[in-house]
């Protein structure tokens, strides 16, 4: 485990709308403000996007598996901010819905947004944060405190042990869900049929 410890600094409440990528929007408004860390809590719709919802298998570094959503899907979700290589480095988990339908998952690429988002941004002042490549992972994870870089030669329970979070997967193959449900996943990740 790592930790910082810092203090709130100042707080931005903007609106983004339809049509604008909200990826783009936060990142170029978090830079314009010289944010350096914090986090951002979001809420609206989208009409398109792309996220990652899970491994292709839950093996480390793991391969993303992407789903691409269109349509007009409600969304809300968080994300946090540190400093990265080429400035601020935002990581977004959602949760996008539409009709009876939703998906969780890391948003990437492209969120583009249906009617309105509107999010808050808290900034966070005085912390040892920053966010790298980390060489076992293949992710850029956050790195938090005096630490130069992650040990993960150390003992278990020393040192960084984040990775990706399994959200709730199970070890159950796919052809033991109900098929119902199997095609209504298929449908909603455009798996093709096994």
């Amino acid at each position: 485990m790592q930790y910082t410890e810092g203090q709130l600094g100042r707080v931005f409440v903007v609106r983004i709308d339809d049509g604008e990528d909200m990826l783009v929007s936060l990142r170029q408004f978090i830079s314009d403000k010289g944010v350096k860390a914090g986090s951002v809590v979001f809420l609206g719709a989208l009409k398109e996007g792309r996220m990652v919802t899970g491994p292709e298998e839950p093996v480390i570094p793991p391969v993303p598996h992407f789903v691409m959503f269109e349509g007009g899907w409600e969304v809300f979700g968080v994300g946090t901010i540190y400093p990265g290589e080429d400035g601020p480095e935002i990581h977004y988990h959602a949760s996008v819905g539409r009709a009876g339908h939703a998906l969780t998952g890391c948003l990437r690429e492209k969120a583009v947004t249906y009617l309105i988002v509107e999010a808050v941004i808290y900034e966070i002042t005085g912390l040892s944060a920053r966010r790298e490549f980390d060489e076992k992972t293949r992710l850029h994870l956050p790195v938090l405190g005096g630490q130069d870089k992650p040990d993960h030669g150390a003992p278990e329970g020393a040192g960084e042990k984040e990775g990706p979070v399994a959200g709730g997967e199970t070890d159950e193959e796919e052809h033991e869900i109900p098929e119902g449900l199997a095609d209504m996943i298929r449908d909603l990740t455009r798996r093709p049929p096994m």
